[in-house]
This record gives C-alpha cells, structure tokens and sequence, in this order.
C-alpha cells in the first residue's frame, strides 16, 4: 500500500493502469475504476475531511449554504422584485421556498462538481506525476463532496417544503432517473474539463463564466413555464427560446419540480433530450480523458 495525502492509499494491483491499447476502449473504463474503487472512496473521504477540519460548525455548513442561498433569493424574489401581474414563480400552490431550493440544491451540485472536477488534476499533480493508476479517480473523487452537499440539500428540500404545507409523494422516485441523467451530463463533462484544463489553463476561467451563465439560463429561481409563456405571446424570439431548451439542466429542474413539488409523473419531453446530452456527453468526457491521460503528466 502506499499512502497519499490525507491518509489515502492505492493498492499496487487495484491501479495497474491500463496499456495505450487499451485507453480508448470505453468498456476497460468501468473495470479500471471497480479496481481502483478503493482509492476512489479514500480520496472522497480526505476530501470531505480536509473541507471540513478547521470549521467550528463542521459539516453544518453543508445545511447552512443551502439554506442561507434559500432564505437570500426568496427574500429579493419575493418582497423586493414580487411580480406585479401576481403571477406565482412557480406553479400554482407550490411555495416560493420550495421551488427555489428544488432548484438551488440540483444546480449546485452540477456546478460544484464540474468546477471541482476541472481543477482537479491540477490540484492533485504531486499525486498524478508521482503514482500509476487510473486517472479518472481524480476527477470523480471530486464529485464527492458536491454529492454529500446535494443528500443534505434534498434533506433541507424536503423538511422545508413540509413545513410550507406541501406534500410529498410517490412520484418522487422519478427523482432517481431524474439524477442518473443529472450525473452523467455532470461527469462527462468534468472529465472533459478537467483533461482540457491540464494542457489549455483557460479552460478554468471559461468554465466558471459558463456556469455563471447557465445559472441564469436555467429555471433555477424560475418556472421554465415563464418561458414557453414569453415564448407564445411573442415576447421572447422562438429561436431564444429553441437555444434556451438546449440546455439539459432547463429540463431537468422542471421534471424535478414536477416529480417532487407536484406530485406527479415528469412529462415525456423533460427527458428525451437530457437523456442524449448525458449520453453524449459522458462518452465524448471519457473518450477525450483516455486519450489525454498517457500525457498529463507532461504538463503538470
């Protein structure tokens, strides 16, 4: 065993890495990371240490953001910008509050973990130039603590939005489809990021102003009814509003709200599209992170 930062390990025969045949076989990565399980868990463990070893609060803080990003929006939301046509945000008998952290706690989590995952092998090269085993590990491993964030957020989700008077039923468990689309768009495009950012340092700084950009561009303080609604009066361009759904994350909160607030099966359409996005995106990620990854070491 030989130990890392943090008090991680790598077992020798877990992380022999894969031969240069073998690097653009998409079907060798799911075997390189069941052998490399336990470095994963290890580095997704002295990260959630690390994060939190000097915090007084510890690992509150994890239901303090949430919750502070909540009680921040609802107030500017809903008594300094209130609609003036009386409008709801979201759909009719669904709390402000709700609607809101419904899509705070999904969107940080994409966010978190690209952000996370690009800066990833950078952050840990004394870990990549210095060890054999399969880099993938890295960048997934960084999705761990955005992934512990979102368990509490949906924890706070659900507590508030009882507490708001609303109910919670079986059609909640489409949230699970929901997710398995969310996380493969998430980790395609973290593997993708992360092997771009090693050669080219500005895909850094583009990623960040991109999910700046998405932020706003996705219903996340918004019903995505607002705007099909813009869309058919003519106010918002029908080639906006096309360019606008073209974005996965759009869809996916709204079949979240659907599933969860509204207590009713996601419709079809909210879907199709996510689901082609994660497909490409996670095998356009680990396609381009295999090719990439013989040389990362060289530009570190």
């Amino acid at each position: 065993m030989k130990p890392v930062n943090g008090g991680a390990t790598i077992t020798a025969m877990a992380t022999t890495p894969s031969t240069h045949a073998d690097r653009g076989a998409l079907l060798q990565v799911p075997r390189d990371l069941l052998a490399s399980r336990e470095l994963l868990l290890d580095l997704v463990r002295k990260d959630l240490r690390v994060r939190y070893r000097y915090a007084a609060l510890g690992f509150l803080w994890a239901l303090l953001e949430p919750l502070a990003y909540m009680i921040v929006l609802t107030f500017i939301f809903e008594r300094v910008l209130t609609p003036t046509d009386g409008v709801p945000m979201f759909g009719e008998g669904i709390p402000f509050a709700s609607g809101l952290l419904c899509g705070l706690v999904f969107w940080q989590f994409s966010t978190q973990s690209i952000g996370a995952a690009t800066a990833s092998l950078v952050e840990n090269q004394h870990l990549v130039k210095k060890v054999a085993f399969t880099r993938e590990v890295i960048p997934l491993a960084a999705m761990g603590y955005p992934t512990f964030s979102l368990l509490i957020g949906l924890v706070v989700l659900l507590v508030v939005h009882r507490v708001l008077g609303g109910q919670v039923g079986s059609s909640a468990l489409w949230m699970a489809p929901l997710f398995l689309i969310q996380l493969g768009i998430t980790a395609g495009l973290g593997l993708l990021t992360s092997a771009l950012n090693v050669r080219y340092r500005d895909v850094g700084y583009m990623v960040t102003v991109a999910l700046l950009l998405g932020f706003y561009a996705s219903p996340v303080f918004y019903d995505l009814d607002w705007v099909l609604a813009a869309t058919s009066s003519g106010d918002v361009p029908r080639a906006v509003s096309w360019l606008y759904l073209t974005n996965p994350m759009a869809a996916l909160l709204e079949a979240y709200r659907q599933a969860l607030l509204e207590g009713r099966r996601p419709d079809t359409w909210l879907f199709v599209w996510p689901s082609v996005v994660s497909l490409l995106a996670l095998t356009g990620g680990t396609v381009v992170f295999r090719r990439q990854a013989a040389t990362v070491s060289d530009y570190l």
